[in-house]
C-alpha cells in the first residue's frame, strides 16, 4: 500500500502487513490483522487517525476479500455493501473502483444474487472498457458472469448473456471468450431442451478439442452433448 504521507507511517505499516499475510495464503491471521486496522482502540484513536476515505475503503475492501478466501461470502457482502465504504468509493482510483464493482458481482455470484450481480458486472465492464480499455478485465467479468448464471441454473438468464458475450466477442475478435460463451449458450439450450440447437453449438467445438488434445475442453463438451441425449 502506497498513499500519501499524512497518513500514518504505523497504519500504512499494519495495512501491508494484513495485505502480506493474506498473499501467503494466512487468511485467518490477515482478517484478524484486518479487524485491528480498522477497528483501534480507544488509546490507538489518541494516538492516530485515518486520514483520507480511499485508505479506509481499501481496507474494508481487502478484508472482505479475505473473508471472500474463507468462503464467508455473506459477511464480506456486508462489509462492501457497508454504508462507510461506500461513501468511500468516490475517493477511489478508476483501477480501485473496478476491484470493489468486480469483488462485489463476484460475492454476489456465490450467493446466487443474479439481479444484483449483474448490475455489479454491468458497471465493472463499464469501467474496464470504457475507462480503462481493458478487454483482458471484459473477458475477465464475461467469464465470471456465465460461470455463476450457470452455477445458478439460470438458464433463460445464461442463455441471454452468452448472446450478449458472442456480440462483444465478434466486435473485439476475442475468439478464446468466444469459444467459452458458445458452451455456455449451448448448455442453456441443452437444459431448456433445445438439444439439436445445443449439439450445434458444441460439436464443432468437440471436434477442434480432440484434435488439439484439450482433455478440458474436450469433457466440457461431452458433458453438454450427453445432455442432449
Amino acid at each position: 500500500m502506497t498513499t500519501a504521507l499524512y497518513i500514518s507511517p504505523q497504519l500504512i505499516e499494519q495495512f501491508n502487513h494484513a495485505a502480506s499475510l493474506a498473499r501467503q495464503g494466512m487468511f485467518e491471521e490477515s482478517l484478524v490483522a484486518w479487524e485491528r486496522l480498522l477497528n483501534p482502540t480507544e488509546a490507538e484513536k489518541r494516538e492516530r487517525r485515518i486520514s483520507t476515505g480511499d485508505f479506509l475503503g481499501q481496507a474494508m475492501m481487502r478484508k472482505a476479500w479475505v473473508m471472500m478466501d474463507l468462503r464467508g461470502h455473506k459477511q464480506a457482502r456486508a462489509v462492501l455493501e457497508d454504508e462507510v465504504l461506500q461513501a468511500c468509493l468516490g475517493q477511489f482510483d478508476t483501477e480501485t473502483l473496478y476491484e470493489y464493482w468486480f469483488s462485489y458481482a463476484n460475492v454476489l455470484g456465490n450467493l446466487g444474487d443474479l439481479q444484483p450481480m449483474d448490475d455489479a458486472f454491468c458497471r465493472a465492464m463499464h469501467i474496464a472498457a470504457d475507462e480503462l480499455g481493458d478487454t483482458a478485465r471484459m473477458h475477465q467479468c464475461w467469464n465470471n458472469l456465465l460461470a455463476w448464471a450457470e452455477e445458478a441454473g439460470a438458464w433463460n438468464y445464461l442463455s441471454s448473456e452468452a448472446d450478449g458475450c458472442l456480440e462483444y466477442c465478434r466486435n473485439v475478435d476475442d475468439r478464446v471468450l468466444h469459444g467459452v460463451a458458445q458452451l455456455y449458450k449451448g448448455m442453456a439450450m441443452a437444459r431448456m431442451g433445445m438439444a439439436a440447437e445445443a449439439r450445434a453449438l458444441v460439436q464443432p467445438v468437440l471436434a477442434q478439442a480432440e484434435e488439439h488434445m484439450l482433455d478440458n475442453l474436450v469433457a466440457r463438451c461431452r458433458e453438454i452433448m450427453k445432455l442432449c441425449g
